[in-house]
């Protein structure tokens, strides 16, 4: 069915709904609302109803800022006990992730198929799809060619996105520091939010790493060494994709850009098949201006990188997936949990309530598989992430 434009499309959610639904009142909001186009009373209780008539799927930033809208709403005056969002195109699978390991309560996504509302994620369901079987280990290197850019922290939380899906990590640090060994031990086991076996972190210095003697191990995270030359060939060799962390920095712009160039090209001399990614880590997204011309500057010094090489990527925090480290409180004081005498632990809690590096870590853990070889990556390498 095709509509001239978005205001026909909530028409017919309306009558959609009330046909579905027979105790359901529903309005159309006046125009130039902002936050909701319908309103859904059902059992005296209403709800805000947002409509999305797209070629391309919803995306989380779409469900983030729905929910952000009910929750500001609700503080002036508590009118929507939740939001319906309803999309003739459908959802990314990371939609899903969000909305569990944050335990979204107030909000139920809907997909608008052949004239009916079906309903695609409530909590409580059973939404996850099952992951297709894994048959080769997949190797990630997290490398940048100077220390303090957050490599560890982004390598260790990686690592705890990825089991959050159910993938068995190991962890292995190259750094001679063995920072990783001080923070989580000889591993962490990370609970599954959904209502299965959770899944661990395995953390091995490089020589206790043997390939065909950890058969349970799906995914192979690198803390690499900054200076190239102490990490093991054979291991740099087996990358399939790598993080270069770095951060945008006012003093270290014109710094950074020649550091990652440095770290490009000594990678390619030992690996020519990786998917190399930027990654912005500490990034404070308040500064939108600041941060729009430190970004402009950055990318311009990758553009000759690009040309060359059609597997460098700079994930771009202000682009349309807007995927970064955010900096956070919890990141900061990573590794407290050893003066207090606590278990090892990353920086999040593994379910419930919302987190900015949980979000960001599921984030990047899709982003990943996503702006690569995906069918290859799907059908030969990995289960796919959701």
């Amino acid at each position: 069915m095709q509509f001239e434009n978005a205001f026909d499309f909530e028409k017919h959610i309306k009558v959609v709904l009330e046909n579905q639904y027979k105790n359901c009142e529903v309005h159309l909001a006046t125009p130039n609302t902002k936050g909701y186009d319908l309103t859904a009373k059902l059992s005296k209780k209403i709800y805000a109803v947002q409509v999305k008539n797209h070629k391309a799927k919803l995306h989380t930033g779409h469900i983030k800022k729905f929910l952000d809208f009910l929750e500001l709403t609700n503080k002036k005056d508590k009118k929507f006990a939740g939001g319906y969002l309803i999309s003739s195109s459908g959802y990314y699978n990371k939609v899903i992730t969000f909305l569990e390991t944050s335990e979204i309560k107030n909000l139920i996504l809907f997909e608008y198929k052949d004239g009916k509302l079906e309903i695609f994620w409530k909590y409580g369901k059973n939404n996850l799809p099952e992951p297709e079987p894994i048959k080769k280990k997949i190797y990630i290197g997290v490398f940048t060619a100077k220390g303090g850019v957050g490599k560890t922290t982004v390598s260790a939380h990686l690592a705890g996105g990825l089991a959050l899906n159910g993938y068995e990590v190991a962890l292995i640090d190259l750094d001679k520091q063995s920072n990783l060994r001080t923070l989580l031990g000889e591993g962490v086991y990370i609970p599954s939010y959904k209502n299965e076996v959770g899944a661990n972190i395995t953390v091995l210095n490089h020589d206790e790493w043997e390939e065909r003697n950890y058969k349970d191990i799906d995914i192979v995270v690198c803390d690499c060494n900054p200076n190239l030359n102490e990490n093991p060939k054979e291991l740099i060799k087996k990358f399939d994709y790598c993080l270069i962390p770095t951060t945008l920095n006012p003093l270290g712009i014109n710094k950074n850009a020649s550091v990652i160039q440095r770290t490009f090209f000594d990678l390619r001399e030992i690996n020519s098949k990786a998917n190399l990614f930027v990654l912005i880590n500490n990034f404070y997204p308040k500064e939108r201006k600041r941060n729009a011309n430190l970004n402009r500057l950055l990318k311009i010094t990758f553009e000759e990188i690009k040309k060359s090489d059609d597997k460098f990527f700079y994930i771009d925090p202000l682009g349309d997936d807007g995927i970064s480290i955010r900096f956070s409180v919890q990141l900061l004081y990573w590794g407290y949990h050893i003066i207090e005498g606590d278990e090892p632990q990353l920086a999040f809690a593994y379910k419930g309530g919302r987190s900015y590096p949980r979000e960001d870590f599921l984030m990047l853990t899709n982003y990943i598989l996503e702006h690569t070889d995906i069918e290859k990556a799907k059908n030969e390498k990995t289960k796919r992430f959701i």
